[in-house]
């Protein structure tokens, strides 16, 4: 009944809050774009959550691209996991039969480049608030971590962490060992500069953010920096003859 529809709506609205309410005095910060539990589009039932997955993977406009990525790493965190392991089966069936899908996934992976000039120097901000600095969470981490989310929905499996998902790629052939390897340790090394950043930036009293400054790493870490990103261009060289070469 509509009745009851509204109480389940309103228990539901109620809890999100408050858990959203808790992972903020644990030091999570509000998303500035509502991609949370609190805004009624995503606090949703099964079968809604089913169509927007349908809508998204069929659909592939670049709004439902950028949703996609958000929501397509989700897991079970209380309740019916059956719940959750019906709706990652649904996308498992769904996706590999969506070839633009994964054509215009690649295509986002690909238009990250990677900060470095053809003579291999850091590519920074010139000018604003971020001057000398550069991204290392948009130009690092994110395409790694769209590599192995955009092969994981390819061939169908079920991992969402993403050096989980590098590890059952390789598992399965689907990547190179070698690889694999380079790009876990790129990924790891990148988050090791982004949380030793953002720790000196709150000791500073500094609100937390991803851009690194590559003139205060040591030599030899600008050299790792460096290697990391080349490493990122042949995941790119990878999707470039898998997905959208002639």
């Amino acid at each position: 009944s509509e009745e009851k529809k509204a109480q389940v709506q309103a228990y539901f609205n109620e809890f999100a809050a408050r858990a959203i309410g808790h992972l903020a005095k644990c030091g999570y910060p509000l998303c500035p774009s509502e991609v949370m539990a609190t805004n009624p589009k995503w606090c949703q039932p099964f079968s809604v959550w089913q169509r927007y997955f349908t809508n998204w993977i069929t659909e592939a406009s670049n709004t439902d691209l950028l949703d996609a990525t958000i929501f397509f790493d989700f897991r079970a965190g209380y309740g019916d996991e059956k719940l959750a392991a019906s709706l990652r089966n649904h996308i498992i069936d769904l996706a590999p039969r969506q070839q633009n899908f994964f054509l215009n996934l690649a295509r986002n992976c690909q238009a990250n480049k990677v900060p470095l000039t053809f003579f291999r120097n850091f590519i920074v901000e010139r000018n604003g608030e971020h001057r000398n600095r550069l991204d290392i969470k948009l130009r690092g981490l994110i395409p790694i971590v769209g590599f192995a989310r955009l092969l994981a929905l390819q061939h169908g499996l079920k991992e969402t962490n993403t050096i989980a998902r590098l590890e059952a790629l390789q598992g399965e052939g689907y990547i190179p060992v070698d690889l694999c390897n380079e790009a876990i340790k790129a990924y790891e090394l990148q988050m090791q500069f982004r949380i030793v950043h953002q720790l000196e930036q709150i000791e500073n009293q500094q609100e937390p953010d991803n851009y690194i400054e590559p003139q205060n790493l040591t030599a030899m870490e600008r050299t790792m920096l460096k290697e990391a990103f080349e490493i990122i261009e042949k995941l790119q060289a990878l999707l470039e003859r898998r997905f959208t070469s002639d």
